[in-house]
């Protein structure tokens, strides 16, 4: 029987995502991306379908995220590429959610 990391490393090597280089260090490297200042105030809750989607704290961030979308996307095209996002859709952080 396989164990259940094993089961998890096939499955993303079918869908041809990289643990170290891809799908998550997208999350963990935000602050790269979009900017050290934007690192507090926001983070990369999620990707599917080509669409990453990132969560603010204040309408204000998520404008200032707007104003630098097309830089952003430029970062997230070059380190990568292999995740073919297509957009980046801005969401505000929901104040009674812990999570």
């Amino acid at each position: 029987m396989k164990k259940a990391g094993d089961i998890l490393g096939d499955y993303m090597r079918n869908f041809h995502i990289n643990m170290e280089n891809g799908y998550s260090s997208v999350f963990k490297s935000w602050g790269n991306i979009a900017g050290e200042d934007m690192l507090s105030h926001s983070s990369v809750k999620d990707l599917k379908n080509g669409i990453l989607l990132v969560e603010a704290d204040h309408p204000g961030w998520i404008q200032l995220l707007q104003m630098r979308k097309k830089n952003i996307l430029k970062n997230v095209h070059k380190n990568y590429p292999e995740l073919d996002i297509i957009d980046i859709r801005f969401i505000l952080k929901n104040s009674y959610n812990s999570n």
